[in-house]
């Protein structure tokens, strides 16, 4: 068993795409570290999304040995290497404080290792518990290896989600996994909450569910709750709407900045600051209740 001051490891996922989860992955992370919290994020997407963001130009070469190259020369800030024991592994690290083991497209070929190097995955994350006060993995949108080893060395899972059909049944999915990898693997894993992302808000003064949100939004929020219900979680479990703003996140994210570092009194900004915080509490009551 990981001992209790060991870091806790944050699963941030949704079984559909789109969903904003390597933006909002990118500000809690960032939001973190801003708060004294050492913190490492590890990319599991193979659309590489939140190194590419990291990284706008070129990438380091601890991630890619040999961009120019005929094969595949993963260096050691490359995710790909936490699935052996007898690599090199040190996280690049980033001019905010933050560690990140990047990714490239390639990290999606050990979904077709044997699944057993997801226990070899889960002796390096054990290892370096002992660094960070969290880590974060940018979890892929499929049931996975990749997936997989998330949820097993995983402590918390947190589900972005917008207000439309396809990434609300994303997160029912994705609460089935998590119970099925917890039923099997992983005993101590849980769900922490889901998250609304760009929310259209009609009127801050108005009650959630007659006129903050438009009429489609109001439904399908309507409809999280009931997924939410039929797996026993209460309503309680949506932690917080993060306002739309037209072209903020794309204007932060064309100049390698979070929302916060390019417009700090921004309603997102201020959103997924208290979303942070909220988290953080979430987690000091659950390890003074075990």
């Amino acid at each position: 068993m990981v001992d209790k001051h060991a870091g806790k490891v944050i699963i941030i996922g949704n079984q559909k795409g789109g969903v904003v989860k390597t933006q909002s992955t990118n500000e809690i992370s960032y939001n973190m570290q801003q708060m004294g919290k050492k913190t490492l994020m590890i990319d599991f997407d193979s659309t590489s999304g939140l190194t590419e963001r990291t990284f706008p130009g070129e990438l380091p070469l601890t991630i890619d040995r040999d961009p120019m190259g005929n094969s595949f020369s993963p260096g050691s800030a490359h995710a790909f290497q936490l699935f052996f024991t007898d690599t090199e592994i040190k996280p690049e690290v980033l001019p905010d404080g933050r560690h990140i083991f990047g990714s490239t497209n390639e990290i999606g070929e050990i979904n077709y290792r044997p699944q057993d190097c997801v226990f070899d995955f889960k002796e390096r994350i054990d290892a370096l518990r002992e660094q960070y006060d969290f880590i974060f993995i940018d979890s892929a949108p499929d049931y996975n290896n990749l997936l997989i080893a998330s949820h097993v060395v995983g402590d918390y899972l947190l589900i972005p989600t917008l207000l439309e059909k396809g990434s609300r049944i994303g997160v029912g999915k994705q609460l089935n996994y998590m119970q099925r990898i917890k039923k099997n693997y992983n005993p101590g894993l849980q769900f922490l909450g889901t998250y609304i992302t760009q929310a259209g808000v009609q009127s801050y003064s108005q009650p959630l569910l007659d006129g903050y949100l438009s009429p489609v939004e109001t439904e399908n929020l309507r409809r999280l709750y009931e997924i939410l219900q039929e797996r026993n979680y209460s309503e309680d479990k949506v932690l917080t709407l993060i306002s739309w703003v037209k072209n903020l996140a794309k204007e932060a994210i064309e100049l390698a900045m979070t929302i916060r570092e390019y417009s700090p009194a921004s309603k997102p900004a201020v959103q997924y600051q208290e979303l942070t915080s909220k988290i953080l509490r979430l987690i000091e009551e659950d390890t003074h209740g075990k």
